[in-house]
């Protein structure tokens, strides 16, 4: 059972970071996004998102640390990264083509 709500709350981490990320595009149209700095524009809902997301990742992945093992933690890094930097890899492509959205 504590594997069922731990994947509940990775998925909706995964969720949380993917709507993060694209609002922090939205909000930097036409800036690129660097990766180890702030964004030039942040939203406050999206870092509150970001915060939610890392947090039920986190609570997820800790529920199911007990039948699932260190895989968690691989699982853990995935669905708090890829999200993000997906994202912003599109982003910074877009702006480097001069596509204006």
């Amino acid at each position: 059972m504590a594997v069922i709500f731990g994947a509940i709350f990775v998925l909706s981490g995964f969720a949380c970071g993917i709507v993060y990320a694209v609002w922090l595009s939205r909000a930097n149209s036409g800036v690129v996004i660097p990766l180890m700095r702030t964004a030039p524009t942040q939203p406050r809902a999206s870092t509150l998102l970001n915060i939610g997301a890392v947090v039920l990742v986190i609570w997820g992945a800790n529920l199911m640390t007990a039948e699932v093992g260190p895989w968690a933690f691989v699982l853990l890094i995935i669905a708090v990264l890829v999200p993000f930097n997906l994202v912003r890899f599109w982003h910074n492509r877009q702006v480097a083509a001069g596509v204006q959205r």
